[in-house]
Order: C-alpha cells, then sequence, then structure tokens
C-alpha cells in the first residue's frame, strides 16, 4: 500500500512498508455486432464495459525482510483508526503514529463504436464511424452492479466521429 520512513522500524531498515488485503469485484465484456443488410451496406457495433471495485482491509506491516511475516495494525499494542487511516504502530511506544490515505477504488469504463460500411461501386467504400469512451472513478471500494452502471452512463463522453472514403481506380 505505502512506505513509511521511521527511524525506529530496525528490523525493516528505517522503514514501514505497509501491505493490506485488497477485496476487487470486476466485471467486464467484449460485445460485438455484425449486420449485414445488403451485400453492399453492413453496420459493425463494438461494446466493451468495465466496472471494478476494491477495498482493501486488514492494514498490516512487513515484520522482517525476506519473509512472509506481518505485524497487523490494532494488535498487539498498535492501534489503527479506520475512520481516518491513522496508525500508531506500536501504540504508546516512541515510534510516530502516521496516516494512510485509502486506497479503496471503484472505477468504471465504456468504450464502443459503430462502423456503417458502404460499398457504392466494387472494390470503392465510404465508412462512417463513431467512436465514444466514457469513464469515472471514485474511491468508496463498494461494489454495486445496477448503480455502477447507471453512474456510468451518466458520465461524460468522448465522441469521436470519422468519415472515409475510399475509391478503386481501374487503370
Amino acid at each position: 500500500v505505502t512506505r513509511i520512513d521511521d527511524a525506529s522500524a530496525t528490523d525493516t531498515f528505517g522503514a514501514r512498508y505497509v501491505f493490506a488485503n485488497l477485496e476487487q469485484t470486476t466485471v467486464s465484456a467484449n460485445v460485438r455486432l455484425n449486420w449485414s443488410f445488403t451485400p453492399s451496406v453492413s453496420l459493425q457495433l463494438f461494446a466493451q464495459p468495465l466496472i471494478s471495485s476494491g477495498a482493501y482491509t486488514d492494514y498490516k506491516e512487513l515484520a522482517r525482510p525476506k519473509s512472509f511475516a506481518f505485524r497487523h495494525y490494532g494488535e498487539n499494542g498498535s492501534t489503527f483508526d479506520p475512520a481516518t487511516g491513522t496508525v500508531d504502530p506500536d501504540g504508546p511506544g516512541g515510534a510516530a503514529p502516521f496516516q494512510i490515505d485509502s486506497p479503496d477504488f471503484n472505477f468504471r469504463s465504456l468504450r464502443g463504436n459503430a462502423v456503417l460500411r458502404w460499398e457504392y461501386m466494387p472494390g470503392s467504400a465510404l465508412f462512417v464511424v463513431w467512436t465514444q469512451e466514457r469513464s469515472e472513478e471514485e474511491e468508496t471500494g463498494e461494489f454495486h452492479l445496477g448503480a455502477n452502471a447507471k453512474r456510468l452512463l451518466k458520465a461524460e463522453p468522448n465522441n469521436i466521429f470519422l468519415v472515409k472514403a475510399s475509391y478503386y481506380f481501374n487503370l
């Protein structure tokens, strides 16, 4: 999660390496639709929604180098206030308290495009393309699929429109 310089953390060479468990939920999809109206006119649609939330729990620090041993905050004399993120690694001891900013996240993204293709003569085509991207994030860490989908659809979109024409010269 973070690294805090602390001269009293002699076991880890003057720094506290803070870890936490991550509880993450992600929903994503790749959706394609190809529709041919006639042999010369077709429509291709693509959508890629993504909703991901992560909440960090069980904050702890590395106990010693080259190990998977941890000192859990809120146990064995240390204190942890989850509301403020304030940690006192040794309670009434000499180590200074510090604060951990919440790394919790909630990320939403939707990318999509539509391509209309018209072959107006053999070998020559006109393409009309619309691409849209929208994304939004916040630091809640709570996953609610319906609410996240609604917020995603209300996010400010970035639209791109393109027109491409090709012509086959038969010499």
